[in-house]
Parts: C-alpha cells; structure tokens; sequence
C-alpha cells in the first residue's frame, strides 16, 4: 500500500511539474512583426522578464541584471513602460539569439517568442545615426488577447544628421556675429562639417559646399586650407586632398540624387574630399571634423546697409545613402559714403559740377579714393564700400566762384549712422568768392576815372604854365 502511494505521488509531482513547463516557458506562439525603411540598423530582441500562466506573474529572467522587479511589476501605463526602456537600455539583458538587420530591400519581417517581457534594442546603427530616441517594449501575453505586436521602428530611429558650421575667421578667431567689411577687405570663413560613417560603413562622397549669397564676388573663392580635426580643435591631418567643385552645375547634378529631396542650387562652389582621404581610419567617428578655410571678397554690386549672407551645406554619401546636409549663414554687411556740395549762405546744392573730393581713412592721409566729382545735384559719391567705422572727407578742389573749404570733415558709418540703402552723406559747406576768378567792371571803373583825372590835372598844370612864360 505504501509502495503504491508513493507511486502516485510521484506521477501527481511529475503532472504538475508537466503542466507547470508551459506556463512557464511557453511555445514560440506570439509574433513580433517590425518595419522600418532606414538601412543599415541591426535590431536586437532581450527577454527581460518570463511569464507565469498560474501567477499572472512576470518573473525577471535569468542572466538579467540592472533592473529590478518593481520596475518589471510596476510596468503597466505608457509613461511607466517607458521607464522600463530606459533602464533596459543600460542593463544586462538575456538575448534570445534573435536580431534582424534592416536593409534596402527589406523593410519588415517578423519574429516569434514565447510568452514574457522583450525588449527590442539597437545594436548595430548605420552611418548617418547619432541614436536612438525611443526603445520598444514588448509584452505577451497581450491584455486584448491578440498574439501579434506590430512595432514600426522608423520613428525610433535618431538620424541626427551631422552639423555643418560655419563662421567667419578674423584674425585667427572664429566669430558669429554679424560684420562688416568693405571693397578692399579680404573676407575669410571658416566651415566646419562633422565627419559621418563607420569603418565598415565607408563614405564613398563627401562635399562641403558654399553658396555665395549676393553681394559676393562669386569669382572670388580661394580655399586656403582643408584638414581634419577633433571638435576640441587639435589638428589630425594638416592637408587634406581634395578636388574643388568650382561651378554650381557640378554640386547640383550631385544633389539631384539626393534621398530628402532637398536642393543646393544657387551654390557657388564645393570642397570634394578625395576618395583616399575617405579611406582614413581616423576619418570616422562623432570626434571629427573636416574644417575648410577660404577667402572672398565684396562684389562693386554689393547692396548698402543690407545682409549679405553666406550659408554652407554638406553633401555626403556611405552604405546607407545619399544626403543633403543644412549648415549655417552667417551675415556681412557694407556702407557708402558722399558728399554734398551747398552754398554756406543760402544753403542750397552747388550744381557746377566741377567740385572734387578725396576719401580717406580716420588718420586723415591714407587715400581709399581720389578727386571724385560732385554731379547735377551738387553729390559726390564714393563707389568704395566700407566696413563700419570712422572716415575722413576733404575738398580738393572748389566749384567756380567760391572758396575751397579745406576743413576735414569726418563722418562715421555703421549701424547706428546710416541712410538706408543710400550712401551716407556729409555735407560741406562753400562760400562765394570775395573777388571774381575772371575779369568784370570791379574796380577797373575807379582805376580809369583816377587815372583820366592825374592826366587832367598834368595837362591844366602844362597851360598854366604856357600862359605864365607868355605874360613875361
């Protein structure tokens, strides 16, 4: 009798050890179907936690470390699975052996576990990622009862395009702000552009490009050196080879295959890095940047007092595509300056025509412009284009019939002193001559009529005389 109870008390543990196994670790029944259009991401599914039938509970799995079971239990809301998925990102996790890489041709496929807690990681990013935003959590048994999760990963996806920067370079520091410059200056920027890619993900293009905004001399960009560095500014690679793009159609037939569908027409000129600067161990990473330095200068049609800007792109393609970079614009402007001929009585224009001026900087003796004529409205303008600071103004020569006005006049231009689009001007002042430049009645009249009267009175003094020597 007591062999037989304690035959079936082992077939009774050996059921309910049987029929604890499936609860426990459930067939591969549930379905997890993913898509995504983005290349080049490898997808990793961990099992965070198993699930008991009899309990209803979620157990943490073996080989899980960094999480504890009151985040597991507590996971219920959005908010609070959310929090599972941070701290999943960071923990040790049990792999199920189960990952899938997105790819060109493939966007979606599908994966079957058993019942519990996945979490869906990205282990592997393509070259254009900087991370991801959101991870997902998968839970099965589902509440609604269904056995198939649909996880889209595009939206999880943080591309985080590299930046492009630029700035311009006075006297070896970078500056952002606004500036100025005139006709004679030499502008030099300096673009920066985040290195993209992986050592198995090789660039195979990589383009920093310039439009040229108006009022720049699209003639005139001369790249004075192109190297690698960190972000911190420590020189990697002094010269860079490159090959410049000099003209638009160039970048844009480049640009016509982009993926975004973004455009970089109106650009001017580009920086190509050779393909075997490409292949640089050093070359990949978040470290990195390809810093482009080069000069231009004013166009004779640069715009008064208005913006001129200059803004950069990059063009860069790897394994995973083709793309368009945004950079940064930074602004310049430029002022004028004239001068105004009126009479100092009547205050009016002096129309002659025949005025002239010289312009010089603020110490009054280095000549930017020379003898410039007043026109029909009394005006002289300087075609020179200045950068925002003081000048100095003199007449060098006077209109007919008034006195040269020697005095330096000094004017400042800037933000603060302009006239708009028009030149600034400064307004100098004659006075009428005291005697006529050519001839006239004047004192002639005076000279003749004292003249007629010394001779009147010499011929009277001749009779008088005569008269006296005949009376003797």
């Amino acid at each position: 009798m007591k062999t037989v109870k304690r035959i079936f008390a082992v077939a009774v543990a050996v059921l309910l050890i049987a029929m604890m196994i499936p609860s426990a670790f459930a067939a591969e029944e549930n379905t997890i179907n993913w898509t995504c259009a983005k290349p080049g991401y490898t997808f990793t599914v961990f099992k965070v936690a198993d699930y008991n039938a009899t309990t209803g509970a979620y157990p943490i799995a073996t080989g899980v470390s960094g999480i504890t079971q009151d985040q597991i239990n507590n996971a219920v809301t959005e908010a609070q699975m959310a929090d599972l998925a941070n701290a999943c990102k960071d923990a040790t996790l049990a792999t199920t052996g189960k990952f899938f890489t997105t790819s060109v041709d493939v966007d979606h496929g599908s994966i079957n576990v058993n019942d519990g807690i996945y979490f869906i990681k990205c282990t592997q990013e393509a070259g254009t990622s900087k991370g991801i935003t959101k991870q997902s959590i998968v839970v099965f048994p589902q509440k609604n009862g269904t056995k198939t999760v649909n996880v889209p990963l595009d939206d999880k996806i943080d591309e985080g395009q590299p930046k492009v920067y630029k700035d311009f370079l006075i006297n070896g520091t970078e500056v952002d702000s606004e500036q100025t410059f005139g006709s004679d200056d030499t502008i030099t920027y300096i673009l920066k552009a985040d290195v993209v890619g992986t050592k198995d993900n090789k660039l195979e293009k990589f383009v920093i490009t310039d439009k040229m905004g108006e009022g720049l001399d699209t003639d005139v960009h001369n790249v004075t050196s192109v190297s690698l560095k960190t972000k911190d500014g420590t020189t990697v690679k002094e010269k860079l080879g490159y090959t410049p793009t000099t003209t638009a159609s160039e970048i844009n037939r480049a640009a016509a295959t982009t993926v975004d569908g973004s455009s970089t027409t109106g650009n001017t000129f580009g920086v190509s890095i050779n393909k075997e600067e490409l292949d640089l161990n050093t070359f990949y990473g978040d470290d990195y940047q390809v810093v482009v330095v080069f000069n231009t200068k004013l166009a004779s049609s640069a715009k008064i007092n208005t913006e001129i800007p200059n803004d950069d792109d990059m063009i860069y393609q790897n394994g995973s595509g083709f793309y368009v970079v945004p950079g940064e614009t930074v602004i310049l402007k430029t002022y004028q300056i004239a001068a105004k001929k009126v009479d100092a009585n009547t205050k009016a224009p002096i129309t002659t025509q025949d005025a002239e001026f010289t312009l010089y900087k603020a110490d009054g003796t280095t000549v930017i412009e020379a003898d410039v004529k007043t026109d029909e409205n009394g005006i002289a303008t300087f075609k020179t284009r200045l950068a925002a600071g003081t000048y100095v103004v003199k007449e060098t020569k006077a209109p007919a019939g008034y006195n040269l006005n020697s005095k330096p006049q000094q004017i400042t231009v800037g933000p603060s002193n302009n006239n708009g689009t028009n030149p600034v001007i400064v307004t100098v002042q004659d006075t009428p001559a005291k005697l006529p430049s050519t001839g006239g009645n004047g004192t002639m009249v005076f000279t003749i009529a004292g003249g007629s009267l010394v001779l009147l009175a010499a011929a009277l003094f001749i009779i008088v005389m005569k008269k006296r020597s005949s009376a003797k």
